[in-house]
């Protein structure tokens, strides 16, 4: 009996040391990622001068179109990264948690987005304190324009940085009386998969600005009275489950008997209603 009782802490501690090595080899992968961006970004860059100095004279190419080509190479580089960092997050996606795979990702985008905007407005010798200085009507108009364009992205770092409902949080909009799980915040939405297998779509500064009100469901793992690992008795009108919990899912508790040869599998809500009587052991005897 006392094999049996070994067994679940051990199977935890697997579990957690492959998490872990899991998170290294992603650590890995974003620095070697990084590494790869720069030394491309230095190697375009010393390609199009060594281009320009040497070459460019013999074929009667002007500094003008080294100057485009500087700009197409410096949105290739930066969509490549863009999407070369979603894959990796991607590849991921199982072994870590969603909200930071959708943070890393949001920011990713804006970082590279805006140092390639002021590395083309470089390239093209333009300062951005003149496009301010000498477009102000233009960029009040344009500014008016895409206004809600900006307040939805600066709402959507706010969302995955500092909002209490996170992906995969089970949440109800008052609004609509709508109930569902929070699966993807992008730079402009934030996409809520309802009870009824629908997709409700909110805007991100909607939900910012409280236009659009959310509860957040406690999630049934901190109700319920055992947790994973856990030794339980669980007691019913005519039956009696005896082992180690598992497995916990939103809807389901998984229990392993002592001979290891069955799993019971309970509703939770059926826990939480009172249905059961349970014993919880923290270590087996």
């Amino acid at each position: 009996m006392s094999a049996s009782t070994d067994e679940s802490p051990r199977d935890i501690l697997k579990v957690e040391q492959a998490a872990a090595r899991s998170r290294k080899t992603l650590h890995r992968e974003i620095n070697e990622l990084v590494i790869k961006a720069i030394l491309t970004v230095a190697g375009a860059w010393v390609s199009l001068r060594l281009f320009e100095i040497f070459v460019a004279p013999l074929v009667g190419i002007t500094h003008f179109h080294i100057q485009i080509a500087s700009v197409i190479a410096t949105v290739v580089i930066a969509l490549s990264v863009i999407t070369a960092t979603r894959r990796l997050l991607k590849k991921f996606a199982s072994k870590s948690h969603p909200q930071f795979s959708a943070s890393l990702s949001f920011f990713v985008i804006i970082i590279i987005s805006l140092v390639a905007s002021l590395s083309i407005l470089h390239q093209l010798n333009v300062n951005p304190e003149e496009i301010l200085i000498s477009g102000g009507v233009a960029a009040i108009i344009v500014g008016i324009g895409i206004s809600t364009i900006v307040g939805n992205i600066l709402s959507s770092g706010l969302i995955l940085t500092t909002y209490p409902a996170k992906i995969g949080d089970s949440i109800h909009v008052v609004n609509d009386n709508v109930h569902g799980k929070i699966r993807e915040i992008n730079l402009m939405y934030t996409t809520i998969e309802t009870d009824e297998g629908k997709e409700y779509i909110v805007p991100n500064n909607a939900m910012i600005q409280g236009t659009v009100r959310i509860l957040k469901d406690i999630a049934i793992v901190d109700k319920l009275p055992y947790s994973e690992g856990d030794y339980v008795e669980i007691t019913g009108a005519s039956e009696k489950y005896t082992g180690t919990v598992i497995k916990i899912t939103p809807r389901f508790t998984t229990i392993l008997n002592d001979e290891r040869t069955k799993e019971y599998i309970l509703a939770s809500s059926m826990i939480l209603d009172g249905n059961f009587t349970i014993v919880r052991h923290r270590t087996k005897s």
